[in-house]
């Protein structure tokens, strides 16, 4: 809630929820906070969903300058007690999964009517890698298992895949399976292994038991994926900011998303046909920032791999095309929904 200060200057509170022990020196995070405590009026504040208190208060890090990876610790020393209500915007900035604690704070915030970027339910609705079953003509082969035997029914149909936990991120929770001459191979960097199907059982059940919605992918793998690397799509209120490729580890071919490098790539007209066919399901559930990802088949053809509405990186988007000022942009966006 806006106050003013003595000098009569219209003050606006920002809450931005993270976990400072999951940043990454390239995440975004950093980016956004230097850039937002620059702006006139604005306060700028740090929790986490475990930092709620009772009568909707929360603990609280107010920012009075720029911050760093290297000094990210400080984040933890919480010493302003906010109630939720006091917050003109709460800057969603928190990876997956929703556990009960993120899940209490994102109900006490539609409670309080507190307004936030992105909406607390579409993140939800979004989040999961299940919400890619509306994009079939889109994504590579993908089956969604809820059980052992009919994920490994879905591997030995595909042969080439990749099995991915619905709800995890940044490269984790994924697992290359080839399944061939009725026999499981697995991959620990680019060299193939042996597996036996009780140890391909107990992935599946591991990744299983870890999603919250109990969904395992399986998705046909491109070979092509890892000579080029994945594209990512910045999406800003449903229009393309920018994209580029993120090269694969030279090591295993995968693109973890955290510290792969990038390369400038012009978005394409196949991309934007993509960014259309998603828009109506990102204004529908209120998802202002998203970050997508892209494969490409051996054909040249893209097709849709990740829809990211938690935490959306595009920091080497920063790196390779500057003068796009994405995060300028999204600051601009935040501040205007607060006017």
């Amino acid at each position: 809630m806006f106050y003013m200060r003595s000098e009569q200057v219209l003050v606006r509170k920002l809450g931005i929820v993270t976990n400072p022990s999951q940043l990454d020196e390239q995440d975004t995070f950093f980016l956004f906070v230097n850039e937002a405590i620059k702006r006139d009026g604005l306060e700028v504040y740090i929790f986490d969903a475990d930092d709620v208190l009772s009568r909707n208060r929360v603990r609280t890090k107010l920012i009075k300058g720029p911050i760093q990876f290297a000094s990210r610790e400080r984040l933890n020393r919480k010493t302003t007690i906010q109630s939720l209500s006091d917050f003109d915007l709460i800057f969603l900035k928190k990876n997956p999964p929703v556990d009960k604690d993120y899940k209490l704070l994102l109900e006490k915030l539609f409670t309080e009517n507190v307004p936030t970027v992105n909406s607390g339910e579409g993140i939800q609705k979004m989040g999961s890698k299940a919400y890619l079953k509306h994009f079939s003509q889109i994504t590579p082969m993908t089956f969604f298992a809820n059980g052992v035997q009919e994920a490994l029914g879905f591997i030995r149909k595909i042969g080439n895949c990749v099995i991915k936990q619905s709800d995890s991120y940044g490269g984790k929770g994924v697992d290359h399976i080839r399944f061939k001459f009725n026999k499981y191979y697995g991959y620990k960097g680019r060299k193939e292994t042996l597996l036996s199907e009780k140890a391909v059982i107990e992935i599946i059940e591991k990744y299983l038991g870890l999603s919250k919605d109990k969904t395992l992918l399986v998705v046909e793998y491109f070979l092509s994926a890892p000579e080029r690397g994945d594209k990512r799509i910045v999406i800003l209120e449903g229009d393309v900011l920018g994209s580029y490729i993120r090269l694969p580890d030279a090591e295993n071919g995968m693109c973890d998303g955290t510290d792969n490098g990038a390369r400038l790539y012009d978005p394409t007209k196949r991309d934007h046909e993509i960014v259309k066919m998603l828009k109506p399901h990102l204004k529908k559930n209120n998802i202002q920032l998203a970050a997508l990802d892209l494969l490409v088949d051996k054909a040249g053809v893209e097709h849709l791999s990740e829809i990211n509405v938690f935490n959306p990186g595009f920091c080497n988007l920063d790196v390779v095309h500057p003068e796009l000022n994405i995060v300028k942009k999204v600051v601009d966006m935040l501040c205007a929904k607060m006017a």
